[in-house]
């Protein structure tokens, strides 16, 4: 059995001297850790790079790496936003134990069920959230709902554009 490799993404946003936002992914392992000044343990991703760097990232945006890659070789994490070859849509959730794509209306597909189709990936719920209409699954905590409501109608379920 082949080892897994277990690692984690999330999104770092900075501000620049312009004054603009930029955000950009971090890829590595996830802790949660206090530093002097800060009100409690953050998320941070650590990547090593001739020693471990740490950097703090917005915990909401926190996804796994499935341990697949789609059809181009980018590796999936959770909250990607997919499209098998049979051309539906559904985003990356981790359910009971395991990856599974959600298709909505209770839809759901195992994610290592598709291990030999081709897979794209097309975005990611936080980027790309234009992708889905009424996005409600993955529900990482409260906050994440209410900055989801804030871009559109939620209901009970997501529909993928067809």
């Amino acid at each position: 059995m082949a080892e897994r490799e277990i690692k984690y993404r999330g999104l770092k946003t900075f501000q620049i001297f312009s004054g603009e936002k930029k955000s950009v992914w971090i890829y590595g392992f996830y802790l949660k850790r206090g530093t002097y000044g800060d009100p409690g343990p953050q998320a941070h991703i650590f990547v090593y790079e001739n020693g471990y760097e740490g950097y703090r990232v917005d915990s909401k945006t926190i996804g796994q790496f499935t341990g697949l890659v789609d059809s181009t070789g980018k590796e999936i994490y959770e909250d990607d936003i997919i499209s098998p070859e049979d051309g539906r849509i559904g985003i990356v959730e981790f359910r009971n134990g395991g990856f599974v794509v959600n298709y909505g209306n209770d839809n759901r597909q195992a994610l290592y069920d598709m291990e030999n189709w081709k897979v794209t990936i097309l975005g990611n719920r936080f980027e790309n959230p234009e992708l889905l209409i009424n996005v409600t699954a993955p529900k990482k905590n409260e906050s994440t709902v209410q900055e989801l409501e804030a871009l559109g109608n939620i209901e009970s379920e997501f529909l993928a554009r067809k």
